[in-house]
């Protein structure tokens, strides 16, 4: 009898194993089902952002997405708080290391986990964009620990205004690899007047990369279009295409990624400002697991990543895509094509704020009483000092800046975002660049999906397993406890 006794016990354990088995099953089925339809989700998300990534869509249709989208993600996110199983939440991130009893003695149980799948817990992408270039140079690229473990060192790249160089070279070499170090590269050159054209003449040497232009007359806003047809008639020369923007103010963009240098005068009325007479853009970078890229190499100042640069640095979730991308996420994403600022690391005093090449000196028409906006000049102008232990002239602010004595308030954390011309940009994809953003984004969440799902079908073939195994015991056990 205690024989017949024992093994039916150990008959009715294994029943229930196997009840609470298919009970695991449920709850990982359910949580399965859940993330397909979230997946549906990201995917419509990813082809709107897609949809909006042309320059075809007007503000309006891309507004329209972008309403599309906030829609999509309320969905996103209802799905993850309302999936549960028998009032347990499992998309919340607080299923985590729940045990299942699925043996006849005591500790013999699974553990799953299910990851928060919230538009706030998903998505997380690293963007990285370095300084404005300023000189030439040559540039070797390592990626430190790629794979959490081995470095990567690309090709050396020149950064220059000839044929095959530049950033557009380097991103080039940065992305044929993307596939092995999970890092894609992107860039934009682009020299832009800090006012209105007016009227104005630029010099007989008058030259963009080496070509020369010569003398052009030309009037306020360019209305005959004289300084845009004089560069563009050599821009398959000089890879440098002109236009003026929506705001009247002359636009050099180079496409190919080469630098923009200007040489001679090109007159008053472009309102370039010294220091971007030679400009060779910023590099952006991007990669799909939200961790810190880790940069190393030679002649990285040529690549805008070195000590003496200012790098924007932010990893976004989805939603946070969605609203009002603050100054530093934008920056980081390049929407920024000129970063003015530079830091002066490691300087132990500063004497004096010099002019030179601000734009604020003689003939400026920076003058008292002048009616020019200052706080306008020095956004394109500020010179970012950090380290410093001294500095030996007096600065002033005006009234009501918040700047008083004992105020606590750092003007140098202030002209972060202000003074170095970032700026907050509208959600999503009302923006190309924000539009590209959001791609990538969603590729990131479906990829974070897919690997949760990916743990959970672990998790469901080891309950199945088991659950097919003590099964099988349990015939054996009755038959035995009935002969």
């Amino acid at each position: 009898m205690a024989i017949a006794d024992s093994l039916r016990s150990q008959a009715n354990t294994l029943g229930q194993a196997i009840s609470n088995g298919n009970d695991a099953l449920g709850i990982l089925q359910t949580a399965d089902k859940a993330m397909d339809e979230q997946l549906k989700i990201l995917d419509t998300i990813k082809t709107k952002a897609t949809q909006a990534a042309q320059d075809g869509q007007s503000l309006k249709t891309r507004t329209m997405l972008q309403a599309d989208i906030n829609r999509l993600m309320e969905e996103l996110d209802n799905i993850a708080n309302t999936t549960s199983f028998n009032g347990k939440q499992l998309l919340s991130g607080n299923f985590i290391n729940q045990e299942f009893q699925i043996g006849a003695s005591s500790n013999q149980t699974v553990k799953a986990t299910i990851g928060a799948t919230q538009s706030s817990k998903i998505g997380l992408t690293r963007f990285e964009t370095g300084g404005r270039i300023s000189s030439s140079g040559e540039v070797q690229f390592t990626l430190k620990n790629y794979n959490g473990i081995d470095d990567f060192q690309f090709q050396k790249v020149v950064i220059s205004t000839s044929v095959g160089t530049g950033l557009g070279a380097l991103a080039d070499e940065i992305n044929k690899n993307a596939d092995k170090t999970g890092v894609r590269a992107t860039f934009t050159v682009e020299t832009r007047g800090m006012a209105a054209v007016r009227a104005g003449t630029t010099s007989d040497d008058f030259a963009i990369n080496g070509v020369k232009i010569g003398k052009v007359e030309y009037k306020d806003g360019d209305s005959n279009g004289a300084l845009v047809a004089a560069i563009n008639s050599v821009k398959d020369t000089t890879g440098v295409e002109a236009s003026i923007d929506a705001n009247g103010q002359l636009l050099l963009s180079s496409r190919e990624g080469r630098g923009i240098k200007i040489e001679g005068s090109i007159g008053g009325g472009a309102f370039i400002n010294k220091d971007m007479m030679e400009n060779y853009g910023r590099l952006s970078l991007v990669k799909n697991d939200g961790k810190d890229i880790l940069v190393s190499g030679t002649g990285l100042e040529s690549a805008g990543f070195g000590a003496g640069n200012f790098i924007s640095q932010a990893s976004v979730s989805l939603r946070e895509s969605k609203g009002q991308l603050n100054a530093n996420i934008a920056d980081a994403m390049g929407f920024g094509s000129v970063n003015k600022g530079v830091i002066l690391a490691g300087a132990s005093s500063v004497s004096a704020i010099s002019v030179l090449g601000s734009g604020f000196s003689a003939g400026s028409g920076y003058s008292a009483g002048s009616g020019k906006n200052y706080s306008a000049g020095f956004a394109a102008n500020a010179v970012v000092i950090s380290n410093t232990s001294a500095v030996s002239k007096i600065y002033n602010v005006s009234a009501g800046s918040g700047f008083s004595s004992g105020s606590t308030l750092s003007q140098f954390a202030t002209m972060k975002t202000s003074a170095l011309g970032a700026k907050d940009e509208t959600a999503g994809v009302t923006t190309l660049k924000g539009a590209m953003a959001v791609m990538d984004i969603a590729e990131t969440a479906i990829t974070n999906l897919d690997q949760i799902r990916a743990d959970i079908g672990s998790v469901q073939n080891q309950v199945t397993s088991t659950i097919n195994n003590i099964t099988v015991t349990q015939v054996n056990v009755k038959a035995a406890e009935s002969q």
